[in-house]
């Protein structure tokens, strides 16, 4: 299967789950990750990522201030001026490769190349599907480059390029809460999919 075909399965099969649960329980979650156990790590995140969206969404609502609404339009007229910027430079500017596209051409995916690599696809995950902020740990630049026979150039611009098109399976961008990112640190520590005696290794401590 390749990574094509797989997120495309991966995406029915979270569409299928949020519409029926759209605030899942454990059962809920346990019961999915049965019927597709090839699926459970990304069905688990998926669970995780909307009770946190959720309970977002309760969380009262501050007033905006006049400083607040300042700073956002200055915010605004400064990112109007860097698209501009960018605008002008697109053009000469070389294609960026995605993770996807990066792994299609090393003949990998995100399980294969988590079990390559021992580590957990949780953590590949959130890296692919710009939900890890930067910059990644030296370790997973590394190993992961070495692995698909990539420079650390070519991985820095495909996360910034999966920072710019977050994706949580199905979801759109404009979908998503507004900061859906953890950093490479809380992504590997909170991994379910890491060994414990391997955490250290990745987070740079031995």
């Amino acid at each position: 299967m390749t990574g094509q075909n797989r997120t495309e399965d991966l995406d029915a099969v979270l569409f299928a789950f949020h519409r029926e649960c759209r605030r899942p329980t454990s059962d809920q979650i346990a019961a999915w990750m049965e019927r597709y156990p090839q699926y459970a790590d990304d069905i688990r995140e998926h669970a995780e990522v909307l009770q946190e969206w959720m309970a977002r969404e309760n969380e009262p609502k501050a007033e905006p201030t006049e400083s607040m609404l300042s700073r956002g339009r200055s915010v605004a007229l400064n990112a109007l001026y860097d698209a501009q910027v960018a605008a002008r430079s697109v053009q000469a500017a070389p294609a960026v490769r995605t993770f996807d596209q990066i792994m299609d051409a090393a003949h990998t995916d995100v399980p294969a190349l988590a079990r390559s690599l021992d580590i957990g696809r949780d953590v590949l995950s959130a890296l692919v599907n710009g939900r890890m902020r930067l910059p990644a740990g030296e370790r997973l630049v590394r190993d992961f480059t070495a692995a698909v026979s990539a420079t650390a150039d070519m991985f820095r611009a495909a996360h910034e390029a999966a920072l710019s098109r977050p994706r949580l399976g199905f979801a759109k961008a404009e979908n998503l809460p507004v900061d859906i990112t953890r950093t490479y640190e809380q992504i590997v520590r909170d991994s379910t999919g890491t060994r414990d005696d391997r955490k250290p290794y990745w987070l740079g401590e031995v």
